[in-house]
């Protein structure tokens, strides 16, 4: 299982998604992208049509959010990560901003839950991306708008605080 960890920024822009893909990743691996490709989900709420295209770099991905600032889609990574990642998510969203997510194995080898350390990356998301809002899940999608977003911090801040008071023999920091 995974911790993943969400920042909502507005920094839909080449540099706050390069200064991301830097930071928790090794550049040089994740390109040339390989059978990767860019899928946008019709909306009829913000006029948005079903894109299919293949993808090449993250530049091309960039581009593509820039010039489409409606347009909701993903782009997932799992090359060239840090020790402690196991796996990088952008979410484009329908309302021009960005969910910037990292997923980190729930558990060590040893069997310790790693709350503290997506707690950290929680942290580090919010420095090198802007985000405002964030939250922790635990294996669950990200958002497509900041509406969505906030709902799903109110469920995982109601997960938290229930789990709290059922086990108040455990201390989760």
């Amino acid at each position: 299982m995974y911790y993943d960890i969400y920042g909502l920024s507005a920094g839909r822009d080449a540099d706050t998604v390069e200064r991301f893909l830097a930071h928790f990743c090794d550049r040089t691996c994740i390109e040339p992208l390989v059978n990767k490709s860019l899928y946008v989900w019709q909306n009829d709420t913000y006029h948005t049509p079903e894109v299919f295209r293949p993808l090449h770099s993250i530049a091309e991905l960039n581009a593509y959010a820039i010039a489409h600032p409606n347009h909701a889609f993903n782009f997932y990574n799992h090359k060239g990560l840090r020790d402690d990642v196991f796996s990088t998510i952008i979410q484009f969203t329908n309302d021009g901003k960005v969910v910037f997510g990292i997923s980190v194995w729930y558990n060590t080898e040893e069997g310790s839950d790693t709350y503290e350390d997506a707690y950290l990356v929680e942290a580090e998301i919010r420095q090198v991306t802007g985000a405002y809002k964030s939250y922790i899940a635990v294996e669950y999608p990200p958002a497509k708008n900041e509406e969505e977003f906030d709902e799903d911090v109110a469920m995982w801040k109601d997960i938290h605080d229930r789990f709290e008071r059922d086990n108040p023999d455990l201390v989760i920091r």
